[in-house]
């Protein structure tokens, strides 16, 4: 008799595996050699054949008075291990259950003596298929987990309502994958290590990561640089951390239900963003950097959209130059020295790392200018209307017009002026 599983062998006294994962195996079971008995007549002898990709003549296990303890507490799930006394190993097997469980029924009987058996063993037909290399794996229960180890060849790993706290360095350290989906589990924190891996899609969702202070494995170059699908949605984030704006090539982000109460500017950075979905949540407004995005579908459902401010309105219209120039200071050099690159649109490569992040993801006012809103008065929230030029789906409550929060230079920029005639107009 023999079956097609996963077998990880493993030293019971130096706990060493012998093969680092398990790996798609034979089992066969059955009389191989003559072996003397008490009266020195020959008889033939039950033996279990492990083989394998590297077995191929395949590793001898005697069955009568070998076999320790034979462990079967998982065998509806596919699972058991048999205990060897010589040499110490254990056998983890993992396979079909009802394979499974024929398999361990007969080894009862061969260890009974029992006459009904009747195996013998064909090495020509034992030997092991050629294994292929799994490059999937989904994992909905906790049975269901490696024991050691992932296959190293896994391109993409589900695992979803496990209860699981944290990521392993194992599932770090899988070069080929590209699909990762932890939904619906308790995680707080993400490590470092996660920023290696070369992912195009990310499936955070239903976590705790609202909690979570350190999203520095975003800055990691080979995440930021191949990742395209992020799901942040149902994790209580209050704010967008800022680092996922600098993952350039998103395509789409997914933040719904969170309590999110505004998007930050620096999202005009997003440049290949097409989908975003931030419905469920408390935003007020939409920065006037949304415009600058070439966004297709944009769902912003089930809000807590305000009306026109009229306050900031009115501030602006009836703000003096004299005011300006009252608190007017120089502006800091860095701040003209970016606005100097992003207006001449000289190279950038040989900048200071500081200074290029800064030209990338500070706020630009409506003329054109960058500007890092130095002062308070210079964010005006709620008095813009988005345009939505590229937009093909939108998703919003009607009941709720969406006003946008602008920045402006200052009070001698050209776009404030033709803000304050225009609600000076509106307010009188």
């Amino acid at each position: 008799m023999k079956i097609l599983c996963e077998v990880l062998v493993v030293n019971r006294f130096t706990h060493a595996n012998r093969t680092p994962w398990s790996v798609k195996s034979t089992l066969a079971l059955g009389y191989k050699g003559r072996s003397l008995d008490s009266t020195g007549n020959g008889k033939d002898e039950l033996q279990i054949i492990l083989f394998t990709p590297k077995i191929k003549k395949g590793q001898c296990y005697k069955v009568k008075d070998n076999i320790q303890t034979i462990h079967t507490k998982y065998v509806l799930d596919g699972k058991a291990t048999i205990a060897f006394k010589k040499p110490s190993q254990n056998l983890l097997i993992k396979c079909d259950p009802i394979q499974l469980k024929g398999f361990l029924q007969t080894l009862k009987l061969g260890m009974e003596d029992k006459d009904v058996i009747n195996l013998r063993l064909n090495t020509v037909t034992a030997m092991a298929q050629k294994s292929k290399l799994q490059t999937k794996m989904a994992i909905n229960r906790h049975c269901d987990y490696p024991i050691k180890a992932f296959p190293r060849y896994l391109q993409s790993l589900t695992i979803n309502n496990t209860q699981l706290l944290k990521l392993s360095y194992h599932i770090c350290s899988l070069r080929n994958l590209t699909h990762l989906d932890v939904s619906s589990n308790k995680l707080r924190k993400l490590p470092v290590e996660l920023g290696r891996l070369h992912l195009s899609k990310l499936v955070l969702h239903d976590n705790n990561l609202g909690e979570m202070d350190d999203w520095s494995f975003l800055n990691g170059s080979k995440l930021r640089d191949s990742l395209r699908e992020l799901d942040l949605s149902a994790n209580d984030l209050t704010c967008l951390p800022l680092p996922v704006v600098k993952c350039h090539k998103l395509v789409n982000l997914n933040l719904n239900y969170n309590n999110l109460t505004h998007l930050p500017f620096a999202i005009r950075r997003l440049r290949r963003l097409r989908s975003l979905h931030v419905s469920e949540n408390k935003l007020k407004s939409l920065p006037a950097a949304i415009d600058d995005l070439r966004i297709e579908i944009l769902d912003v459902w089930r809000n807590s959209f305000k009306g026109l401010n009229v306050l900031e309105a009115h501030r602006l219209a009836f703000a003096s130059d004299a005011d300006g120039a009252s608190t007017h200071s120089p502006e800091p050099l860095w701040l003209q020295a970016a606005q100097a690159v992003a207006q001449y649109e000289l190279p950038i490569d040989s900048l200071p790392a500081i200074l290029i992040q800064l030209i990338a993801e500070a706020p630009k006012c409506s003329c054109g200018k960058l500007c890092y809103a130095l002062d308070k008065k210079h964010i005006i929230e709620r008095v813009g209307q988005p345009k939505f030029v590229n937009i093909k789906n939108l998703t919003y409550s009607r009941e709720h017009m969406i006003y946008s929060d602008v920045v402006i230079c200052g009070n001698n920029c050209s776009i404030s002026n033709q803000c304050k005639n225009l609600f000076s107009a509106l307010i009188n």
